[in-house]
């Protein structure tokens, strides 16, 4: 299993559901912070499955685009759901219904993110793994290094 550090989750779980907290928290940080962020976000979504086999749903084997997208989703809704996908209490295919917003025997244990940020050039980044990207992007005028 992933070794995602403790404070990442910690940090996911007390700004959800409200971009806009984890905007303030992420805008607080030193650079390496969200440079460590980024990294364990990435490493979880990784752990959750190979992008480029694709889940199965609904019989059909979803793009290595959408399979990650999926994954993306999953950290954001917390340790307690990551957990339970990578320890193999549930598959990726049994949370796609509650991401794509079906009735699901998940969707109580789900908390879409509201969409609102403050500054002006985190609009369109309205998600916890992109919003690390536009942060470090208005706040040091650079990508994060190497995590693209």
């Amino acid at each position: 299993m992933a070794e995602v550090p403790e404070w990442f989750w910690e940090v996911l779980d007390t700004t959800r559901p409200s971009l806009l907290a984890l905007e303030r928290w992420l805008g607080d940080q030193p650079g390496t912070v969200l440079v460590e962020f980024a990294r364990a976000y990435l490493e979880a979504a990784e752990a959750l499955a190979d992008y480029a086999q694709g889940v199965v749903v609904d019989g059909f084997v979803w793009s290595e685009d959408s399979t990650e997208d999926l994954c993306l989703w999953v950290v954001g809704q917390g340790r307690d759901l990551w957990h339970a996908v990578v320890a193999g209490e549930l598959t990726l295919a049994e949370t796609a219904g509650a991401y794509l917003g079906r009735p699901s025997p998940l969707s109580g244990a789900v908390t879409p993110w509201d969409q609102a940020v403050a500054h002006p050039g985190h609009r369109g980044s309205q998600s916890p793994d992109a919003l690390v990207h536009a942060v470090h992007r208005t706040r040091f005028a650079a990508d994060l290094p190497g995590l693209l």
